[in-house]
């Protein structure tokens, strides 16, 4: 209670000495106010720097030089990157073009426009409040709008050819949105990337089926990873060179029956064989006849399609997969009573077998089947592909729980995961077929959440060996100057905060001398050392905050004259000199803190007057 009576008398105290309390303040305010000036100036002229840049999105664009092919696992890396906003995938220039005019305008000639894609969440589209293309919609840049004359809710025609311009396909696209000048000059049109893709399909010379363009099959095509041979014995020397002479196959391991047991089911005993496999691509079907030709007349020999890195997962379980046919015969009498046409090569017939004893967990005669390639490479990174599809199951009374068997044709297909991504869609006649997968993207659309990002995007691009071009130069330029205009403040302001501080605590403490008497006389009334030392402490507490709220009140003065004499160079929000609620209480916080310092230097000395001082004076 004492304490606080203190603390009253202190502020009281103040405020009794008005004219000295005043020219404290007034002191105090005349070292803060330069202080919030500078640093609302810097302040201000860089937010309003930043903003600029910020309100162009080409500013935190990272454009792709290279042609690197970056495939969907490297897009998904960059999009749960924090510092990327935006990421599409670009195709390649030279096929990302079209004759372009506007529906029912035979007058004026086609012209050609590059195609861009795009997405929800695209920046320079949001920024421009554009909305995002859908299929069949697309968003014409100033420059497109000029030269076919389409405007929003318009329709126009896209002409793509091939061949020297022999095989030509049309579509049609509303225009959606039409960007301003300041988004680009080029003469552009922005549309989804799946249309992209189909475009560019069209220019290969491969069939697109949705848009039933005509040209090549895009099918995937059966490839054999590996091959086991089964035969009673093994192979002289000789023979053996010839296995990966000029077959396909380069790696061979003899096997012996346990060996081969382990690997294939089905094994009579006493069997040997060996494992051939490739370095690189997977060998081809080719490959697999001309290597049964090497064993032409012998019927106690089986070459048999293997993998060992394929995996089928059916209802969250994983199995193993082996083949069911072989060229050469099958291995087992009981799975060749099964119906022949199950073992067909056909892509269309796509039944697995498995044991019997799982029929009542997978008895249904359809189900969703993934298979899955999944291998460690040398470096210790793993490679996982996969793709989903519906399968017929059949069973088979000796057969593993924890293995499913493949015709040859479905195997061979499958394992084309090990060199690229498969998807099932349809073949040029509309049947389900597994189709490939583009192998990669030479280029991409990437914008940075923040100014600071574009430096640092830019900069991990390059180490992995992307070319990139951006205006990290010109966003290091303005990052570089606010450091350095931050630096210069804090060297100001300490000086300032020093030489302030000083000339406090010699207020304060010329202020306890002056009434050393009264205070050794509170000393007598029971005041203890500890609780009198709350009078200087609230007092320069009192003084500064007086002084800190005068300053900021004359700071508001300039801020809004110097804001109106430079009104014309500002748009909108803008502001040349400017603070912030945060920054002006940091002012306070800062200020409270030297007031505190000076306070308790000045406690100190009444921590020494001695109640005695007041007799002796007396």
């Amino acid at each position: 209670m004492k304490a606080c009576e203190i603390a009253i008398l202190s502020v009281k105290d103040v405020f009794h000495e008005w004219r000295m309390s005043f020219c404290v303040m007034f002191a105090v305010a005349a070292i803060a106010t330069p202080l919030l000036l500078f640093f609302g100036l810097k302040s201000g002229v860089m937010k309003t720097l930043e903003n600029r840049l910020l309100s162009n999105p080409s500013t935190v664009e990272i454009i792709s030089m290279s042609d690197r092919k970056l495939d969907d696992n490297w897009f998904k890396e960059q999009r749960e990157d924090p510092k990327v906003s935006f990421v599409i995938p670009r195709t390649r220039r030279l096929a990302a073009s079209a004759e372009f005019t506007k529906t029912g305008d035979s007058k004026n000639p086609k012209k050609t426009l590059d195609l861009y894609p795009s997405a929800t969440g695209d920046p320079l589209l949001e920024h421009y409040r554009q909305k995002a293309p859908s299929e069949n919609e697309c968003v014409l840049s100033q420059e497109a709008f000029r030269r076919i004359g389409a405007n929003i809710g318009d329709t126009v025609k896209a002409v793509v050819s091939r061949d020297r311009g022999t095989s030509k396909v049309e579509r049609e696209f509303l225009v959606v949105g039409v960007l301003p000048d300041a988004a680009g000059s080029v003469a552009c049109a922005y549309i989804t990337l799946e249309e992209l893709e189909e475009i560019e399909a069209f220019k290969d010379g491969i069939a697109v089926p949705k848009r039933q363009w005509q040209g090549a099959e895009s099918v995937a095509y059966p490839v054999i990873p590996e091959v086991l041979i089964i035969l009673p014995e093994y192979l002289d020397a000789v023979r053996e060179a010839m296995l990966i002479q000029n077959t396909g196959f380069s790696r061979i391991k003899r096997l012996d029956s346990q060996e081969l047991e382990a690997l294939q089911p089905f094994i009579s005993e006493n069997k040997k064989g060996y494992l051939l496999g490739t370095v690189g691509n997977p060998a081809s079907k080719h490959d697999l006849m001309t290597l049964c030709d090497r064993f032409r007349g012998r019927s106690d020999v089986s070459v048999i399609p293997f993998t060992n890195d394929l995996f089928v997962s059916i209802k969250g379980q994983s199995f193993k997969t082996r083949s069911l046919k072989a060229f050469k015969g099958m291995l087992n009498e009981e799975l060749l009573s099964l119906d022949p046409t199950d073992f067909s090569e056909t892509p269309a017939i796509r039944k697995i077998y498995m044991s019997k004893n799982l029929e009542n967990t997978f008895k249904d005669s359809s189900l969703v089947c993934e298979a899955i390639y999944s291998q460690k490479t040398d470096s210790g990174e793993v490679i996982e592909r996969k793709i989903s599809f519906e399968v017929s199951v059949g069973f088979i009374d000796s057969l593993d729980d924890e293995t499913v068997m493949l015709p040859i044709g479905l195997l061979s297909q499958l394992s084309l995961l090990q060199v690229r991504e498969i998807s099932d869609g349809v073949n040029n006649s509309g049947e389900k077929a597994f189709t490939l997968k583009r192998r990669g993207y030479t280029g991409f659309r990437m914008y940075a959440s923040s100014l600071m990002d574009v430096v640092l995007l830019q900069e991990k691009l390059t180490k992995s060996g992307i070319k990139t071009s951006s205006r990290a130069d010109r966003i290091s330029e303005v990052l570089s100057l606010d450091k350095y205009l931050s630096l210069l403040f804090v060297l100001i302001a300490g000086a300032s905060i020093f030489g302030a501080t000083c000339c406090l605590i010699a207020n304060v403490y010329a202020n306890v001398e002056r009434k050393r008497k009264e205070l050794a006389i509170l000393r007598l009334l029971g005041v203890n050392s500890f609780e009198l030392g709350v009078f200087p402490l609230v007092g320069s507490i009192t003084l500064t905050l007086g002084g800190i709220v005068l300053s900021l009140i004359i700071f508001c003065i300039f801020m809004n004259v110097i804001n109106s004499m430079f009104s014309y160079q500002l748009n909108g929000d803008e502001k040349f000199c400017d603070l912030n609620v945060l920054q002006s209480l940091g002012a306070v916080v800062i200020a409270c803190v030297i007031a505190s310092i000076s306070g308790l230097m000045a406690s100190r000395r009444i921590m020494k007057i001695e109640p005695s001082e007041s007799l002796r004076d007396e």
